[in-house]
């Protein structure tokens, strides 16, 4: 899960000092994290995190008010062929990450298969999405 630091502080992911390394993994190591203003992070998509996200720190700070941190990614990518149709999102993993891409439509999130070409760099360390339609999209994308 992705998450980026849109407030002016540093942020201390208390909840989120346990964090596994995989789901399968059995012992936790402990370590502070901090997230520094306009800086993300990606964490695993453990029980921890995913509960922080649907309930807990994580949860607070997206809803809060103005919200301080924003969960994955949400861009609105222009037209195909205009300056603004594709973005490249950045993860240093070294292996190729499962990417998950939805559209909105209307109010709304569907499946966005048909809708934008994905690029993987050399090295896996970031992978680009960019828009094959006509039109402006907004998209949710979703690295795991």
């Amino acid at each position: 899960m992705k998450i980026t630091n849109i407030s002016q502080s540093t942020l201390y992911l208390r909840g989120l000092k346990f964090v596994r390394d995989s789901q399968a993994q059995g012992p936790w190591r402990g370590e502070d994290m901090y997230l520094a203003p306009g800086t993300s992070i990606y964490l695993p998509n453990t029980t921890e995190v995913i509960r922080s996200a649907k309930e807990g720190e994580l949860w607070a700070w997206a809803h809060s008010n103005p919200p301080m941190i924003t969960l994955e990614d949400t861009e609105t990518l222009a037209k195909e062929g205009d300056p603004g149709d594709s973005i490249t999102l950045t993860h240093n993993w070294g292996l190729p990450p499962i990417v998950y891409v939805l559209k909105k439509v209307g109010t709304t999130w569907v499946d966005a298969t048909g809708t934008y070409d994905m690029l993987h760099d050399a090295n896996f360390t970031s992978v680009l999405i960019a828009n094959t339609i006509p039109f402006v999209q907004t998209l949710y994308v979703r690295l795991m």
